[in-house]
C-alpha cells in the first residue's frame, strides 16, 4: 500500500486499472495479434492511397498539352452547331426523339451542351495569354445572348443570335489553331501558347479520399502521437490519460473531417475539375510540351489503362517474361517458333513503354503480371482493396447493428417478441445464405443499385442472425441483475435500460464477432465477384481479379489476389481469436 504523501509519479504507478487496461494489457502480450493489426494495417493503408501509389497522372506536370488544346479549339463550334440544333426543335419533340441517356428535358440538353462549351473555353485559356482571351469571350457572350433570347420565347432571334455564334466560332476555330512542334525545342505552328502547371492526381481526389487518408495516417502514426501526448501534455499520469481517450478519439475523427471539409472548399466536392487527359499517351507521342520532367507516381498506371500489347504477361521479375524488342518472347512455352507450313514466326506485338513506366524488361514494370488486355495486375489489386475491404467493414457494421438492435429487443423482452424474433432467425438460417445472396444479387441491375452497395446490403440482411443470437444470450444472462432491477425500479425507460446500461456490458461477444464478419464480408464479396455477380469492369475487387483467367498457364492471377484474400481473412481471424481471449474476464492473469 502506498503511503499519503507518495510523489504523483508513485501513485500514478499504482494506479486502478479498469476492464480495459486489462484487455489492452492482454493485447499487448499476443505477437500474433500485434503482427495481425500490423499487416492489416498496410493493407489498409495500400489500398486507402491507392491514388497515391498506382496512379496514370502526374503529381505535378508544367508544359502544353497540345491534344487536349487542339480538341477543345475543334469541338468549340462543333458544340454550338449541337445547341443550335437543340433550339430548333421545340419541347414536345425532344421529348419524342430523346433517347434514353439524354438529358430529361430541352432546357437540361441545352444546358449540358453549354458547360461542354465553358469546359473547352476553360481549357483553351489555360493555354493562352491574357491578351489573346477578349474573342474567346465575346464568343461566350453571343451565345449566352442566344440561350437567353431561346429561353424568353424569341425563337427566331435565338436561331439569328446562334447562327452568327457559329459563324464566329468557325472563325475561331482557324485562328487560335496550333500544332506542336516539329521537332523537341522548337518552335509550335500557329497560335502561341504558354505552359501551364497543374497537379492531376491531387485534382482527381475529393473530399472522402482526404478524410480517410489524413484518418489513416493518424491511426499509423498512433503509437508516436499518443505516446507524446501522455507524456507531454497528461504528465504520465493513468488517471487523466485514462480519462483522455474519448478526446482522443474525438481528435482523431475532428482532424480529418476538417481536412476534407478544407479541401472541399478549395477543390470542390467532385475533388477538382473534370479531367480526361491522357497525360501518359500525350507525353509519349509529342502532344504534350514538358518544361520540366513531370513527377509520376511510384507504379504509373491506372486502374483501368490497358496494354494490349502486353496482355497476359507474366511478372517481369521473372525470366519467362522477357519480350524481345522486336516483340517476340525470350523465354518460356511464349516464345514463337517456326510455322512449319509457311515458314514464317507469327506477327511480333512491339512492347509501347509509355512516359513514367519502368523499361521493357525492369523487374519493376509489371511486379504482378498483367489480364487478358494488360492491365497491370499489381495495380489492380491496390484500387480493388478498396472495394473488398470496403464491403468487409461496412458489412459487418451494418450486419452486427441489426443483430444488436434485434437480439436486444429479444433477450430484454422476452415473451412474444422474443418468440417472433427467433422464429425469424430460424427462418433465415434455414435458407442457405450464399445461395440467397446469389439469388438476390442475379436479379439486382448494377445500372440501379451500384454493386458494392448492393453486396453490403445483402450480407448484412442475410448475416446479422448469429451476432442477434450472441446478443439475445447476453441479454437474458443479465436482464434479471441487480442494476438492471434498479434502473426498472427508478423508472427509467427501456431503450436507455437496453442501450445504456445493458448493452455496454454486452460489448465484448459483440466486438469479437465484429471481427470474425468483416473476414466472412471479404469472402463473401470475392466469392460473387469471382462468380460474375459483383464488381463490374473495369473496377475491380480482388474476387473478379481471381476471375480474370482460369489457365494454370495464368498463374499470377490466382496467387497474387487469392494470396491477399487468404492473408486478410487469416489476420482478422487471429485478431478475433486474440479479442475473445483478452475481453473474457476469466481468462486475465
Amino acid at each position: 500500500m502506498t503511503e499519503p504523501n507518495q510523489s504523483g509519479e508513485a501513485k500514478a504507478a499504482f494506479y486502478s486499472k479498469d476492464y480495459w487496461d486489462l484487455v489492452f494489457e492482454q493485447l499487448a502480450k499476443r505477437k500474433l495479434f500485434k503482427l495481425s493489426m500490423a499487416i492489416l494495417a498496410l493493407l489498409y493503408a495500400s489500398a486507402i492511397y491507392a491514388p497515391l501509389l498506382a496512379n496514370d497522372k502526374p503529381y505535378v506536370i508544367e508544359g502544353i498539352d497540345y491534344k487536349e488544346y487542339k480538341s477543345a479549339t475543334s469541338l468549340m463550334s462543333a458544340t454550338v452547331t449541337s445547341m443550335s440544333r437543340l433550339m430548333g426543335q421545340t419541347a414536345e419533340e425532344y421529348a419524342a426523339n430523346r433517347t434514353e441517356l439524354a438529358p430529361p428535358t430541352l432546357r437540361e440538353a441545352l444546358q449540358v451542351e453549354r458547360e461542354a462549351l465553358q469546359l473547352k473555353l476553360a481549357t483553351m485559356r489555360a493555354y493562352l495569354p491574357e491578351d489573346e482571351e477578349a474573342p474567346l469571350e465575346a464568343y461566350e457572350a453571343e451565345v449566352d445572348a442566344a440561350l437567353a433570347a431561346f429561353d424568353a420565347g424569341q425563337v427566331a432571334a435565338a436561331a439569328e443570335q446562334m447562327d452568327a455564334a457559329k459563324a464566329t466560332g468557325r472563325a475561331l476555330k482557324r485562328e487560335y489553331r496550333t500544332d506542336p512542334p516539329a521537332e523537341p525545342g522548337g518552335e509550335p505552328e500557329g497560335k502561341p501558347l504558354q505552359p501551364q502547371k497543374s497537379y492531376p492526381l491531387f485534382d482527381s481526389l475529393g473530399p472522402y479520399n482526404i478524410f480517410m487518408m489524413v484518418l489513416w495516417a493518424l491511426v499509423l502514426l498512433w503509437p508516436g502521437w499518443n505516446k507524446l501526448t501522455n507524456q507531454v501534455l497528461l504528465g504520465g499520469n493513468r488517471e487523466r490519460i485514462r480519462k483522455a481517450r474519448r478526446k482522443k478519439a474525438a481528435f482523431a475523427v475532428v482532424v480529418p473531417l476538417l481536412a476534407a471539409l478544407g479541401w472541399a472548399g478549395t477543390m470542390g466536392a467532385g475533388g477538382g475539375s473534370f479531367d480526361v487527359s491522357l497525360y501518359k499517351a500525350n507525353l509519349t507521342s509529342g502532344d504534350f510540351t514538358v518544361v520540366e520532367e513531370p513527377v509520376f507516381a511510384p507504379i504509373a498506371y491506372g486502374f483501368a489503362e490497358s496494354h494490349q500489347d502486353e496482355g497476359f504477361r507474366p511478372p517481369t521479375w521473372t525470366t519467362e517474361s522477357e519480350i524481345s524488342e522486336e516483340g517476340y518472347y525470350v523465354h518460356g512455352l511464349r516464345k514463337p517458333e517456326l510455322d512449319p507450313a509457311t515458314g514464317t514466326f507469327p506477327p511480333p506485338s512491339p512492347v509501347e513503354v509509355r512516359a513514367g513506366e519502368p523499361e521493357r524488361n525492369a523487374a519493376t514494370r509489371h511486379l504482378a503480371g498483367t489480364d487478358e488486355t494488360g492491365r497491370d495486375v499489381f495495380t489492380r489489386m491496390l484500387w480493388g482493396g478498396r472495394v473488398s475491404l470496403a464491403v468487409g467493414v461496412l458489412s459487418a457494421f451494418l450486419l452486427t447493428l441489426i443483430g444488436v438492435v434485434m437480439g436486444s429487443l429479444a433477450g430484454f423482452f422476452g415473451g412474444k417478441v422474443d418468440i417472433a424474433i427467433m422464429r425469424l432467425i430460424e427462418i433465415l438460417q434455414s435458407i442457405p445464405a450464399f445461395f440467397l445472396i446469389l439469388v438476390v444479387m442475379a436479379f439486382t441491375d448494377p445500372e440501379v443499385v451500384p454493386p458494392i452497395i448492393m453486396i453490403v446490403v445483402v450480407i448484412a440482411l442475410v448475416r446479422w442472425t448469429g451476432v442477434a443470437r450472441l446478443v439475445r444470450g447476453e441479454f437474458l444472462r443479465m436482464r434479471e441483475s441487480e442494476f438492471v432491477l434498479a434502473a426498472r425500479a427508478l423508472g427509467f425507460r427501456s431503450g436507455r435500460t437496453i442501450f445504456r446500461h445493458v448493452l455496454p456490458n454486452a460489448i465484448s461477444p459483440i466486438i469479437v464477432s465484429g471481427a470474425f464478419s468483416v473476414a466472412a464480408g471479404i469472402l463473401t464479396e470475392s466469392a460473387i465477384s469471382f462468380l460474375g455477380f459483383g464488381i463490374q469492369h473495369p473496377e475491380a475487387s480482388w474476387g473478379s481479379l481471381v476471375n480474370a483467367s482460369q489457365s494454370p498457364e495464368h498463374w499470377w492471377i490466382q496467387i497474387f489476389p487469392g494470396f491477399v484474400i487468404f492473408l486478410t481473412v487469416t489476420c482478422y481471424n487471429l485478431a478475433g481469436d486474440a479479442l475473445r481471449d483478452a475481453l473474457d474476464p476469466k481468462l486475465k492473469d
